[in-house]
């Protein structure tokens, strides 16, 4: 009407380039800010981690497995001794089978060696508790610790040692070498041995003495935060208390031997072992994680994925990018916390908590890629690890019940009868909480905890088919003396 023209109104339509670089900038700053978002998450479970004391990567981790001053590590006497071990395979040529070798009843497989004829260390069979070893077998042992008579000095020197720690970099994380882990085993084997050969002397104070090593063994790695380490630990000192119970069945001590076994079956209760043991893991793990997230860890090392598997790797690829990767690594540090935890209390609490975290992770989702193929594996720990503590416990009632029958001509009527002389209280079943079961035979007695099957099954030790620690039976020390 003025004869200037109307003002065009903006029309988007004509402008969709605009729209489309604002839809992209929109998605881009969501992406970045969902992923800083992921990063933050994760980085408060690791800020919780270090809270409560634990290391968080393996480098930490080995830091944390502390290095005892020069002198007084046991790891370094164990290491000399393990150098002067004798397999005894130089003397293989010379091995004539015998003509029993394929007797069940004798040897766990046909032997194949020299080596293999003997029990504990080789494939012969130990003959029952209460009887003795076969005289040629008595002598292959005495020539074999005879051979070993050097490792076995260091190894009972090394056993007297309070702390160790073996030289293993743990910051190299999944792919730490260890080892001395089957020298350790082969340590305990040998004392055991030796535990054996003096029970068949009737030496209690030197069988006594073996016992006590083939502990230390066991002890010297219940420092080393790793899961196999510790159920190494554990093996080994299953060993030492089968050696003890033998030892019982076939002669008896003085109190001032069985106030020593005490003393040092006692100083195996260590829960934190089992904790350390997790943290270790959680931390292997961890650097799993943060490795591939930072593409530290190349896609041609993550097992079943080849360099040229080009699926895979796109897969893994996409799994990071997305942020899938994070979220993954979130859910195993939430469910990693709730193990940890678990471990940090007794049993039968700490079975129940793990039965708990068992079931979160058998719920987690297809995409939790490395949670479903790290975590499965870690719930059955409970139990082996309350197992080893109902050998503990069924060893501390039974050296309990030797002292009160040394003391008193006779024995309890009930455990109850040891505390508090020979026993501050009556051990607790880690299986199900309550006192240790107690029962008398025609001669001797059982001490044991109900198992698994949280049945009482009247100190059942085997099955019908020879199987421990299967539904049916029970945790046992038996004395039939």
């Amino acid at each position: 009407m003025n004869g200037q023209p109307a003002p065009v109104r903006p029309n988007w339509k004509t402008h969709p380039l605009t729209i489309i670089v604002l839809l992209l900038v929109g998605i881009l700053a969501s992406y970045f800010i969902y992923r800083h978002s992921l990063t933050l998450s994760v980085q408060a479970r690791i800020d919780t981690i270090h809270h409560a004391g634990f290391p968080a990567t393996c480098a930490e981790l080995d830091k944390w497995y502390l290095q005892p001053p020069a002198g007084e590590n046991a790891a370094d006497v164990f290491r000399e001794a393990f150098a002067h071990y004798a397999m005894w395979t130089n003397k293989d040529a010379q091995f004539v089978a015998p003509a029993d070798a394929r007797d069940t009843n004798k040897y766990l497989l046909p032997p194949r060696s020299k080596h293999d004829l003997l029990p504990i260390v080789g494939m012969a069979k130990l003959p029952p508790r209460t009887e003795p070893l076969a005289a040629e077998t008595q002598k292959r042992v005495a020539v074999y610790l005879f051979d070993n008579a050097e490792s076995l000095r260091l190894l009972h020197r090394a056993g007297a040692m309070k702390s160790s720690r073996y030289p293993t970099d743990l910051s190299n994380g999944v792919m730490t070498l260890l080892p001395h882990l089957s020298s350790v085993r082969q340590a305990a084997r040998l004392l055991d041995l030796e535990a054996i050969q003096y029970t068949e002397k009737q030496q209690p104070q030197f069988a006594v003495d073996s016992v006590v090593a083939s502990l230390g063994v066991s002890r010297s790695l219940d420092q080393e935060p790793t899961l196999i380490s510790y159920l190494v630990h554990i093996a080994c000192e299953g060993m030492a208390l089968a050696s003890l119970e033998r030892i019982l069945n076939r002669m008896p001590l003085t109190d001032e031997q069985l106030s020593k076994l005490a003393a040092r079956v006692q100083e195996s209760v260590n829960q934190q072992a089992f904790t350390r043991a997790f943290a270790g893991e959680r931390c292997m793990h961890i650097d799993v994680f943060q490795g591939l997230r930072m593409g530290k860890i190349p896609f041609n090392e993550i097992p079943y994925i080849g360099q040229e598997s080009f699926g895979p790797r796109l897969l893994i690829a996409v799994y990071s990018s997305t942020g899938l990767l994070q979220l993954d690594e979130r859910e195993y540090l939430d469910v990693m916390e709730r193990y940890v935890k678990a471990t940090q209390v007794p049993p039968p609490e700490s079975v129940a908590a793990f039965h708990a975290v068992e079931e979160q992770v058998q719920h987690l989702t297809g995409w939790h890629i490395l949670s479903r193929m790290l975590l499965p594996a870690l719930g059955p720990l409970a139990s082996k690890a309350a197992r080893c503590d109902a050998k503990i416990r069924d060893a501390q009632a039974a050296l309990a019940i030797e002292r009160y029958r040394l003391a008193n001509g006779k024995l309890p009527t009930q455990l109850s009868d040891l505390v508090p002389t020979f026993l501050p209280s009556v051990p607790s079943d880690p299986f199900d909480g309550k006192p240790l079961r107690y029962k008398t035979l025609p001669k001797g007695y059982v001490v044991y905890s109900v198992g698994e099957d949280r049945e009482d099954n009247g100190g059942t030790e085997k099955n019908s088919k020879g199987l421990s620690y299967v539904p049916g039976t029970d945790i046992t020390f038996t004395v039939e003396r």
